[in-house]
């Protein structure tokens, strides 16, 4: 075989130029020219009140942790539990900040708690409450949440609490390093003078610099790892709309929202060079809808609602493919429903991008039941017989009925507005298509002689 000469410098120049200038081209449109924020000596903490040496750190963050999931009830379904361990890891193996993630062992756990919350405790560990995942719309929210408990542990807040509350409670000295067996005594007494770690943890509480800090870390995070960093503040938005009237979820609590924290997000973001963030993950809509289909523990079914005059009557399946299911029960006008339910169904059989929980799915049409709600959301009526005729012509029974919808979802308590029959279904017109079933326990409030 004939071996080719090699190309001239001169031939060859130009299709090297060519070559290194589609190479910037490119580099410009898929990462950042710059880092968006100067440099990450602005979120390191003050030295003097972390007393918590990292080699010490995994020893202890393996105790406390232990301990504290002796207080909670961990998802422990194969699928859900590899997913949030691969979004995690995804974001700690793509920050920039290598020195900031390195020793750790970092975990990702979900707690099993219709609670909107997340907290980081040492070592890396992170835990988010099933609750707040339900709340998310899309992966790269969720990816900012984690991203942004991330940086409580990046920047060192949550040792920083820990070693100053040890100094307050006079277990150590200031400047005197949490370590050894002495050490783990000193932390478990701090903990424990909070109600131990999940409580600890779960209502820690940061000054408004520390939440800056974990901010930066978060957008940093989300954006290095291919998510777009502008879904956090969308999360937090909603989080805000959604409860304006009530009281803010206890996520939104520990770090509270501010015009100088919103004015200082977005004042990063415009740091951000633009760049096409990857799509989001088929795999988020499987993660959420086998989240939603794991049932409650029954410990929990047993405990709620916490209302001792409602009584247990019925747990039922509700098909997504029946127009309405009978639940055999008779109401009366005035009375008191709780309705708790979970499970999933496709609004399209087949096709595993309609999929949704008890809370339907995001979108609303004229054409369902109840416009107002989402569909595919599980809903109820009552229906009340007011008289039967027969038609002369084909002597068949016409009933005259009275019918009152009302919206479930995945927890309700609702007030009878008539006296009738009860049923539930799907809100949605068109049924036959659709495949899955919603599991769903009805509690009825107790008559005064009971």
């Amino acid at each position: 075989m004939r071996r080719k000469e090699p190309r001239s410098k001169v031939r060859c120049f130009p299709i090297l130029l060519y070559a290194l200038l589609a190479m910037v081209v490119f580099s410009s449109c898929a990462v950042p020219e710059k880092r968006p924020v100067s440099t990450m000596e602005e979120v390191l903490p003050e030295k003097s009140f972390d007393l918590i040496p990292k080699s010490e750190e995994n020893l202890y963050s393996l105790q406390i942790s232990t301990e504290l999931e002796k207080d909670v009830v961990l998802i422990d379904d194969e699928y859900v539990v590899r997913y949030i361990e691969e979004l995690g890891q995804r974001l700690v193996s793509r920050t920039p900040y290598r020195y900031f993630v390195e020793d750790y062992e970092w975990a990702f756990k979900i707690i099993e708690t219709p609670e909107i919350n997340a907290f980081a405790t040492l070592g890396g560990k992170i835990y988010v409450s099933r609750g707040l995942i339900e709340a998310t719309e899309r992966e790269s929210e969720l990816a900012g949440v984690l991203a942004f408990e991330m940086g409580h542990v990046m920047a060192r807040s949550v040792h920083q609490h820990i070693s100053q509350d040890a100094v307050k409670q006079s277990l150590v000295l200031p400047g005197e390093m949490i370590q050894g067996h002495e050490g783990m005594e000193s932390l478990n007494q701090v903990l424990e003078s909070e109600g131990g770690a999940y409580r600890y943890f779960s209502n820690l509480e940061y000054y408004p610099e520390e939440i800056e800090k974990a901010d930066k870390f978060a957008l940093h995070n989300s954006y290095d790892a291919g998510f777009n960093p502008r879904s956090f503040i969308i999360f937090m938005y909603r989080l805000l709309e959604s409860e304006r009237q009530e009281v803010f979820p206890l996520w939104v609590q520990r770090n509270p929202w501010s015009l100088e924290r919103e004015d200082h997000l977005l004042a990063l973001l415009k740091l951000f060079p633009p760049v096409a963030f990857r799509e989001e993950s088929f795999n988020f809509e499987s993660f959420k809808i086998q989240l939603q289909s794991l049932t409650p523990p029954l410990s929990e079914i047993e405990e709620e609602p916490a209302f001792p005059e409602y009584a247990e009557v019925l747990t039922i399946n509700v098909l997504g493919n029946v127009d309405w299911t009978d639940t055999g029960l008779d109401v009366d006008i005035d009375q008191q429903i709780y309705f708790r339910a979970s499970g999933g169904i496709s609004l399209q059989k087949g096709n595993p991008l309609a999929y949704c929980g008890p809370d339907g799915y995001n979108l609303k049409t004229m054409q369902q039941p109840i416009p107002d709600e989402k569909i595919g959301s599980l809903i109820g009526k009552v229906v009340k017989l007011i008289s039967i005729e027969i038609d002369e012509e084909t002597e068949e029974e016409i009933r005259n009925e009275i019918e009152k919808y009302f919206y479930i979802g995945s927890e309700n308590r609702v007030k009878m507005e008539i006296d009738g029959r009860l049923f539930l279904g799907i809100n949605e017109n068109i049924v036959g298509d659709n495949s899955g079933e919603f599991q769903v326990t009805i509690f009825i409030e107790k008559s005064i002689e009971e």
